[in-house]
């Protein structure tokens, strides 16, 4: 059981894929099979730093290939390697242990990036989409002289892409809000 959350904290479980339904219990929603989880508050904190993988995956992609010099192909495969392990743990250790819980749809929205982003208030917002836009173009100068020296081409491209797509998600929300 859990005391009433505020719009924020309700926020800051959302972007988890968490909620909080009637009976007051956290429910973590999977967003790949759609089925509901029932949390524990001591496991909110794993799942705070497991929603960091696909970034971590990223992170050991740039260092391998950028700083450490390795092929690109090689820093790709072990950081797809290092996903692909923690996503089989995250599957059938965590997952497997948790009581499943029944969802409906319109809960399973309430938990989607779009949703909080739409339900975030307009001056935050704005903030995020003028630092993601300009995280973003810097980004993007730096694949042009990247791709001038056509030594880190992938690897900006990939960070780029992250940023492009995030930006679009909170553009999204700035727009669709009313």
């Amino acid at each position: 059981m859990t005391r009433n959350l505020t719009p924020e904290e309700t926020r800051a479980l959302a972007t988890l894929s968490i909620f909080v339904d009637k009976r007051k219990r956290y429910v973590y929603v999977d967003r790949l099979t759609k089925k509901g989880y029932q949390i524990a508050q001591k496991d909110l904190s794993f799942l705070r730093n497991f929603s960091l993988r696909y970034l971590i995956t990223l992170f050991v992609y740039i260092v391998g290939f950028s700083i450490l010099s390795v092929q690109w192909w090689i820093a790709l495969l072990t950081a797809m390697g290092g996903l692909f392990i923690s996503e089989g743990f995250y599957r059938l250790a965590f997952l497997k242990k948790l009581p499943e819980v029944s969802v409906r749809p319109e809960e399973a929205k309430k938990v989607s990036w779009l949703y909080v982003q739409i339900s975030e208030d307009k001056g935050k917002l704005k903030n995020k989409l003028m630092t993601f836009g300009l995280l973003s173009v810097i980004s993007f100068v730096f694949i042009l002289i990247a791709n001038y020296q056509n030594e880190y081409l992938w690897t900006m491209a990939a960070f780029q892409a992250y940023l492009f797509f995030y930006t679009g998600v909170v553009a999204y929300g700035l727009f669709k809000k009313k």
